[in-house]
């Protein structure tokens, strides 16, 4: 299979064309041409030139209703259809909650405060999944913590509150009637 075929297999969008003259470079061109480095890196210093420019144009473009409405709807599609990305985003919308809880602020990316990656987490939920619990029906079910957010008033228990240990997959009416209390 030749590399257009795999790429075309692959899903990306690159094409044959004449060898770069970089050296390390590889031989993946995008529309116009270019190799996929050699694109990066002028798209890298056309940004730097015109950051500024760039940034004005897009803060009209992303106000416009029919551009929210795209991106809600791609958002929505791949909240949906992809456990990782939902369950990266629940972590996310969690761990604000906690911060606010505190009275701190989140200063660094979700996967890097908790210590382990999204699909980690999924791997780790799972393996605890009990009879009819699929990716499909998670709004069926919760994300439990063993030890309730509220027992945690410290942003230095923030690993203890968020560890894989603390956390486990439950159905949602005795999620809901549990309430904040320890059960262990």
């Amino acid at each position: 299979m030749s590399p257009r075929q795999t790429a075309i297999k692959n899903g990306d969008k690159f094409y044959e064309g004449r060898p770069c003259l970089q050296k390390g470079h590889t031989k993946r061109y995008t529309s116009d041409s270019r190799c996929v480095e050699c694109k990066r890196i002028i798209d890298a210093k056309t940004y730097r030139r015109d950051k500024e420019k760039i940034l004005k144009r897009n803060k009209i473009r992303y106000a416009t209703p029919e551009y929210k409405k795209r991106h809600t709807e791609w958002k929505m599609k791949r909240y949906h259809s992809n456990p990782v990305y939902r369950n990266k985003d629940i972590l996310r919308k969690q761990l604000l909650n906690f911060f606010k809880q505190v009275g701190g602020e989140k200063e660094e990316k979700t996967h890097i405060l908790l210590g382990y990656s999204p699909k980690e987490f999924c791997v780790h939920i799972e393996s605890l999944f009990k009879n009819g619990m699929t990716w499909e029906n998670q709004g069926k079910w919760h994300i439990d913590h063993r030890i309730p957010m509220s027992y945690f008033t410290s942003i230095d228990q923030l690993r203890e509150c968020f560890a894989l240990e603390n956390l486990k997959p439950e159905w949602g009416e005795w999620n809901m009637s549990k309430g904040n209390r320890f059960i262990g």
